[in-house]
């Protein structure tokens, strides 16, 4: 059953990575890429879903979320890392690497 749900999201603009792109894994599959200072909206049908945000060997925790048929949900994402946590980068190359993106729903 197709319906009109849609995921919309927000990446918010931090110096961090500015220039890279962010994978959106919903379901575990790929099924986009975002910018910094974009909003994407993903169509999907209703039901249980996990969405998740990747860059290269890290990304966020993955948000488990339920859909209603012609529901629209709402998740924003920014890198927790900035040029001033530079000294922090080992901890987040071998402990945090779910930690290296901010993603929640709003």
């Amino acid at each position: 059953m197709e319906s009109n749900s849609l995921v919309k999201i927000k990446r918010r603009k931090r110096l961090g990575d500015t220039l890279r792109f962010y994978e959106i894994l919903l379901d575990g599959e790929n099924v986009g890429i975002i910018f910094a200072s974009q909003n994407i909206s993903v169509p999907l049908n209703p039901g249980n879903h996990t969405l998740r945000i990747a860059i290269d060997w890290g990304g966020s925790e993955e948000i488990n979320f339920t859909i209603g048929v012609e529901e629209e949900i709402q998740f924003e994402c920014e890198s927790n890392f900035s040029l001033a946590q530079l000294i922090l980068f080992p901890y987040y190359l071998i402990f945090g690497t779910s930690q290296w993106i901010s993603f929640r729903k709003v």
